[in-house]
């Protein structure tokens, strides 16, 4: 490759090993800085990009979640024996008070959620006066491995980097969130949260046991999620976990499979292929990028974020963060060349950082960034920052 401007600034600054980066012309593709780009290396959340392309392709942009209220005979007199509340795998259903909490955070400011209350609200308007055995929540739709054995022991811990995971899920599993407390029981803590809101509208019901829905039960409610398109969005705004690792056991159910994080990450990265996305070196074991165990290649990741380009992964470039505005970056790079200019989704776990976005202005860019290390998160932070100026500034 020819040495230019571009090319002698980034060898100098990128790190000799563990380390890879890409830099395209956004306008025709050309290659403009590669180094390592076929070297697999631990992307953290810069994953997401595959998870939400394969979601995209297999789903598609408008697929929907539902979520159902099934008994096994209609109200008599205003009264059902028992209701199953049946997961079907939303990633953003809500109770009021979780909703308006999520609106009022700067990453989250703007998620789909799907509100609980829609179920209370059609059952009452269904004439159910009383829930004589309880309401039981069903997460039957999923596997039941609520944490990846893969996952660091700081997961979970702290500022919750995942809740619970579950097919029937509220509040992304979380009992409180202020500060954020994980429910012991996804499914039991849904059907208590349907409950609650029943009994405010004078209905007679409590949480039963957990239990799958008899068959030939007859749905008596359902709501809807967002499309899913809109759901990627909020997942690359925020770099939410839970919508990530949900994402891919839905991927794996809706093919056909149980439901499984294993069986998903397999149809990712099969997908992945399909698209034409280099997958030489491709492990993924998780949907977030949480797991050190992950391996990516910048020259996968480039790829996946030039889908976007196209109707049907648009979200990949609608849900990117932008330097100081929006998402996970808003607070990130204001008062430099990249405020307003990069949008991106970063990755930071221990030992890890990446980014990988556009660069827009007359010569727009895109660029993959991947180093893995021993290093603090403000000395990750720093070198996507030297990074990704230089190649803005060239």
């Amino acid at each position: 490759m020819m040495v230019t401007p571009l090319t002698a600034a980034l060898d100098a600054e990128l790190p000799p090993a563990a380390s890879c980066l890409v830099v395209t012309d956004a306008t025709t593709g050309d290659v403009l800085f590669a180094r390592r780009g076929d070297v697999p290396l631990s992307p953290a959340s810069a994953q997401k990009l595959l998870t939400a392309a394969a979601a995209l392709d297999l789903l598609g942009p408008d697929y929907h979640f539902t979520t159902s209220v099934v008994a096994t005979a209609p109200p008599v007199a205003g009264v059902v024996r028992d209701l199953w509340l049946v997961g079907g795998g939303d990633p953003l259903l809500a109770s009021p008070e979780f909703a308006a909490a999520m609106q009022g955070g700067p990453t989250t400011v703007d998620y789909p959620m799907t509100p609980v209350s829609a179920l209370a609200a059609q059952l009452v308007a269904k004439g159910i006066r009383s829930v004589a055995n309880g309401i039981h929540g069903d997460d039957s739709r999923y596997e039941t491995l609520r944490a990846l054995p893969t996952w660091a022991a700081s997961i979970n811990q702290g500022e919750l980097d995942v809740g619970p995971l579950a097919a029937l899920e509220v509040d992304q599993g979380l009992d409180h969130w202020r500060p954020a407390v994980p429910t012991a029981d996804p499914p039991g803590h849904g059907a208590a949260v349907l409950a609650r809101l029943l009994a405010a509208r004078g209905v007679a019901a409590a949480a039963a046991a957990d239990a799958v829905a008899p068959p030939g039960a007859v749905v008596v409610a359902s709501v809807l999620s967002a499309p899913l398109q809109r759901i990627v969005e909020a997942m690359l705004q925020a770099s939410d976990n839970q919508i990530a690792e949900l994402l891919v056991r839905e991927i794996d159910r809706h093919a056909g499979g149980a439901g499984t994080t294993s069986g998903g990450v397999r149809r990712v990265m099969e997908d992945a292929g399909r698209l034409g996305l280099p997958v030489d070196g491709l492990t993924l074991v998780d949907g977030s990028g949480l797991s050190r165990s992950n391996r990516v290649t910048c020259s996968t990741l480039i790829g996946a974020l030039g889908l976007g380009d196209q109707p049907r992964f648009a979200a990949l470039v609608g849900g990117l963060p932008v330097a100081g505005v929006s998402g996970t970056m808003a607070t990130l790079f204001r008062g430099t060349p990249l405020a307003g200019r990069l949008a991106a989704k970063g990755g930071y776990i221990t030992g890890v950082t990446a980014l990988v976005g556009r660069l827009a202005g007359p010569r727009p860019r895109r660029f993959a960034l991947v180093v893995n290390g021993a290093f603090s998160f403000a000395q990750g932070l720093a070198l996507d920052q030297q990074v990704a100026e230089t190649i803005a500034g060239n």
